[in-house]
């Protein structure tokens, strides 16, 4: 049998005298009780540094995934854009990208903070150009509807004259 620690307990029986012997096997490469302590002191001495980079890491993912959305966005909408907003979203893309460039000494709130920033420019830029899209779609339409209406009192016209 193998109990949870891994020790292997075996034994035999000699069925002609009814002797039993038993043996135990371990691994003498276990860790002992110093050592596993010295690694909980570790863990616990570089937990704060550990929760840090986990934050700088996470807050980089997230300024890289907003960076790729606005860009992919941009592209998407450059005729409905205007260019000088444009260009200023690109300043600050920019600047986002050159504080991940230093990101092992960057802050994370400080990376945070002007994500927050570019992602409220972009929001407001791409709010733009929904009104934009929205108000030459309803000028379109209205276009469209007047353009057949009088193509329909031109109908009308003919039909009437065909009658007389």
């Amino acid at each position: 049998d193998i109990d949870a620690n891994g020790i292997v307990h075996v034994s035999a029986r000699d069925k002609g005298t009814g002797k039993e012997q038993q043996i135990v096997i371990q691994s003498s490469g276990g860790l002992s009780k110093d050592e596993i302590e010295n690694m909980v002191r570790n863990a616990e001495q570089y937990a704060a540094q550990d929760k840090v980079k986990k934050d700088r890491v996470e807050a980089v993912n997230q300024a890289e995934g907003i960076i790729h959305d606005t860009e992919s966005k941009m592209d998407e909408f450059k005729d409905q854009l205007p260019s000088d907003e444009c260009d200023k979203l690109r300043e600050q893309i920019t600047s986002v990208r050159d504080l991940l460039a230093k990101k092992d000494d960057s802050d994370p709130e400080e990376i945070r903070k002007a994500t927050g920033n570019l992602q409220q420019a972009s929001l407001k830029l791409f709010e733009m150009a929904y009104k934009k899209m929205a108000a030459e779609r309803d000028s379109g339409s209205k276009s469209e509807s007047s353009s057949e209406s009088s193509e329909s009192s031109e109908n009308k016209d003919e039909k009437d004259e065909k009658k007389n």
